[in-house]
């Protein structure tokens, strides 16, 4: 993709200097400089530049210009685009300006005018490259969720031929732990991530036997010992340098409990990962309200009791607390998950 060096001032004389001075340096070979005279006009060919199919690495503009000063253009271009690394052209009158910026996250540097050409070229040059390696970072961390996407599906396929009912409680734990984070206030890459790993919690199964996953009954503590191998099974199945930690850390920690008493690290607190507590949480609710071969659903004050029963015990008191305050009007997770809301009574078979 072509890039866009915009630089933004009245004075276009001004900035065909700058222009000049950013030619003679290699770097700026095979970028595009731009250079327009008002905000109102850079906020157009910004636009028109990625409709094109380009990419806007950096924007510097002059603080003091007429209709719309420097602070405000560049607050206005950080709210649609904040990738961009934005500079400020200022005079020392004007640092009231980069406050607003800076409070905002809003400015890559400021740089005081008359401009030192060393100062200029070194500010520009690193924030082109701060954004490459960024995008690199973000091309990279696209193809591994979609990589991880793609086994997410084929183990989804696989656990639906294997155990129809794990096939269906995989895909709500996605769900239910996203709105768990979201109560917890977890910011929106880590939502994103937890949403998509989620459903891998459980993979190991598709190495436990059939008759022990589908059995009526309780298990024999045989049975259950060898039930207790799919944490380590799926961690195994996750033991790529290439994969996110935090898929592994769902994978192998979800049965660790608060009190450390749980499998098979025997982590306690916040030993045990975030993501893990959350999936933990999830997947018990989920198991709770929800027919299984060996038991009937609960309805949900029920499971609402034996989960507050367990706090601090088997689940982090603090997203207990959230989870529990929310879950009787989380009418639209419910209703996004099964198809209706029901308030007072267990959930559908899946």
């Amino acid at each position: 993709m072509q890039e866009h060096l915009v630089c933004v001032d009245d004075e276009l004389f001004l900035l065909e200097s700058l222009k000049q001075e950013l030619r003679q340096d290699v770097f700026f070979s095979d970028i595009n400089i731009e250079i327009v005279d008002n905000a109102s006009r850079a906020l157009d060919l910004v636009t028109a530049i990625e409709e094109d199919g380009g990419v806007v690495p950096a924007v510097i503009s002059d603080q003091r210009m007429p209709s719309m000063t420097g602070d405000a253009f560049l607050s206005e271009l950080h709210r649609g685009r904040p990738q961009i690394h934005k500079i400020l052209l200022t005079g020392f009158s004007d640092l009231d300006a980069v406050v607003r910026l800076v409070n905002q996250n809003a400015l890559y540097r400021y740089i005081a005018k008359p401009w030192d050409k060393h100062d200029m070229l070194l500010t520009l040059r690193e924030a082109i490259t701060s954004y490459r390696r960024r995008a690199l970072i973000e091309q990279q961390t696209l193809k591994i969720e979609q990589l991880t996407l793609a086994m997410v599906s084929s183990l989804e396929s696989t656990n639906f031929y294997y155990d129809e009912e794990t096939g269906s409680h995989i895909q709500r734990i996605a769900l239910i732990s996203e709105y768990i984070a979201g109560l917890a206030g977890c910011d929106e890459a880590f939502i994103r991530q937890l949403k998509l790993y989620a459903p891998l919690h459980d993979i190991g199964k598709v190495g436990i036997d059939k008759q022990i996953l589908q059995k009526p009954g309780k298990l024999s503590l045989e049975e259950y010992d060898h039930m207790k191998d799919h944490v380590t099974i799926g961690a195994g199945i996750l033991k790529n340098q290439a994969i996110d930690p935090m898929a592994r850390n769902i994978v192998l920690y979800h049965h660790e409990k608060w009190n450390g008493r749980g499998y098979a690290a025997g982590l306690a607190g916040e030993e045990i990962p975030l993501e893990a507590r959350i999936v933990s949480l999830a997947d018990v609710f989920d198991a709770l309200v929800s027919k299984r071969v060996y038991k009937p659903p609960f309805m949900v004050e029920e499971a609402v009791e034996i989960i507050g029963q367990e706090r601090g015990e088997s689940f982090d008191p603090a997203l207990v607390d959230l989870f529990v305050g929310e879950i009787f009007s989380m009418k639209e997770l419910k209703a996004k998950i099964f198809g209706f809301d029901p308030p007072s009574a267990g959930l559908p078979e899946h």
